[in-house]
């Protein structure tokens, strides 16, 4: 069974931001990208062998700024797309007066044994 964590670790990491893994993650730096695997769904073969998997991976992104948020969710988008994950959903948390700007999406990738 593929494992993707590592991978989308490396990929996000790269982009020189803080980079935790995990749905709760604590961080003091920002900005930070945090991300967990939403699903990871294998499909089987007539041999009983999983044949792809159907992944999600859900990606939160904080900052002080607005646009930096947007220029790191493109980012991010750009990344995701060289280990063959898509973008399928994004959106900007409201965030009230003082708080960090916050944007939560996902991509799914088809992965193949």
């Amino acid at each position: 069974m593929y494992q993707p964590k590592e991978e989308i670790y490396k990929a996000l990491k790269s982009l020189g931001y803080a980079c935790q893994q995990g749905s709760q993650a604590i961080f003091t730096k920002v900005p930070v990208i945090t991300f967990w695997i939403g699903s990871n769904n294998p499909e089987y073969n007539l041999e009983n062998q999983i044949a792809k998997q159907d992944i999600e991976v859900v990606v939160d992104i904080f900052t002080n700024k607005s646009t930096d948020l947007s220029r790191i969710l493109s980012e991010v988008e750009a990344k995701m797309r060289t280990i063959d994950y898509r973008l399928v959903h994004s959106v900007d948390v409201p965030n009230p007066e003082g708080t960090l700007f916050h944007s939560n999406c996902r991509f799914s990738a088809v992965k193949f044994k």
